[in-house]
């Protein structure tokens, strides 16, 4: 699936498309790729007991997430572990996870 992504900065605006492909999920996790702007991140996320949780193995990165619809907290919180470009693309991926998952699930 492609996805829109947009980085503000000030009166600037950069969009760029953003790819997400998800060759596994279950119950509360998803295992994910995502490019954008040149960039691969292999993405592991899913739930636990106290909120959401992020692993991108191949960028030696993993944090805690708010809500995965949450892009400014999830932005925010990646954001500080990688170039923002690169964690806008991310946030607003995830953003796109759970629907995506869903409809995989069901068929």
């Amino acid at each position: 699936m492609d996805y829109t992504c947009i980085l503000k900065s000030g009166s600037r605006r950069e969009i760029w498309t953003g790819e997400l492909i998800l060759p596994g999920a279950g119950n509360g996790w998803y295992e994910a790729g995502i490019n954008g702007r040149g960039t691969y991140f292999h993405i592991l996320a899913g739930q636990h007991k106290y909120g959401n949780y992020l692993c991108i193995p191949n960028h030696d990165i993993g944090c805690e997430l708010s809500d995965f619809s949450d892009f400014f907290w999830n932005e925010e919180r990646i954001g500080s572990l990688m170039r923002k470009v690169d964690a806008v693309t991310v946030a607003t991926g995830l953003v796109h996870l759970p629907a995506m998952a869903a409809v995989q699930l069901k068929n």
